[in-house]
Order: C-alpha cells, then sequence, then structure tokens
C-alpha cells in the first residue's frame, strides 16, 4: 500500500505536528513496509532530517537487511498499520530502499529523491536544504 499526500497541509492549531513514515524495503530476502508515527516534525525537510536519514543511514550500514529489520523491532520504533492508516499526519512521507540494486528514495507527495548508491550524511543533508527552497 502507497499512502502520499498530494500537498503540504497547514497547521493552524499549536499542537504538535504529526508525521507518518512509510518504510518500503526490497531485497532478495524480504520484501515488505512497515510504518513508523510520531510526532514534532511537520514538513519534509525535518522528516528527512530527523528521522528518515538516520533509517536510510542504518539501512545502508547493515551488512544484512534483517539486522536492521531486527533492529527496528527491538528498539519498538514500528506503528501497526491500522495505526499508520487511522493517523491525521500533517506531513505524510516515504522511504524506498531497494537492497539488491542499491537504490534508495525519499518521497512525499509527487515530491522523490533518489539517491545515487547507499546515501551519504552529506548527501541526505543537501537534500533537506533543497527541500527546505
Amino acid at each position: 500500500m502507497n499512502r502520499h499526500s498530494d500537498g503540504w497541509p497547514l497547521s493552524t492549531t499549536d499542537m504538535a505536528e504529526t508525521y507518518t513514515l512509510c518504510v518500503q524495503i526490497e531485497s532478495h530476502e524480504y520484501y515488505g513496509e512497515f510504518y513508523l508515527v510520531g510526532e514534532g516534525y511537520g514538513t519534509p525537510a525535518e522528516v528527512l532530517d530527523n528521522i528518515a536519514a538516520d533509517h536510510l543511514l542504518r539501512i545502508s550500514n547493515a551488512s544484512r537487511i534483517e539486522e536492521y529489520l531486527l533492529d527496528v523491532l527491538k528498539r519498538g520504533e514500528n506503528a501497526s498499520e491500522d495505526e499508520y492508516d487511522s493517523t491525521d499526519a500533517d506531513i505524510e512521507c516515504w522511504i524506498h530502499v531497494d537492497v539488491s540494486y542499491q537504490r534508495y528514495a525519499f518521497g512525499v507527495g509527487d515530491r522523490v529523491v533518489e539517491f545515487t548508491g547507499e546515501p551519504t550524511k552529506n548527501e541526505i543533508a543537501s537534500t533537506v536544504t533543497q527541500l527546505q527552497s
């Protein structure tokens, strides 16, 4: 299931901004997705800088994708699909990783940013700057 927003809604209340992030992973051993839901970030740049970057780097640094997936479960980071679907998010983002072909992407709405091979901290920081403009 892909759940992408067509725009970035403006928040008019003082409540914490809510984000959702769908993490889609393809590899020879695994194909699936899991979900993250949280508060405190309301723009694509903030979600990439503070949440998605960590996951992209952890995936690229794992010797096997199973190590990353187990780490996510141990930390209790993932949300259920029902929680993800029922969250009224201010921003809905996704990352897609094809481990076998080393393709990494971050997206929100119709905007997709593909990284060249395994993403680096510098490449992610540059992308955050681009999203802020």
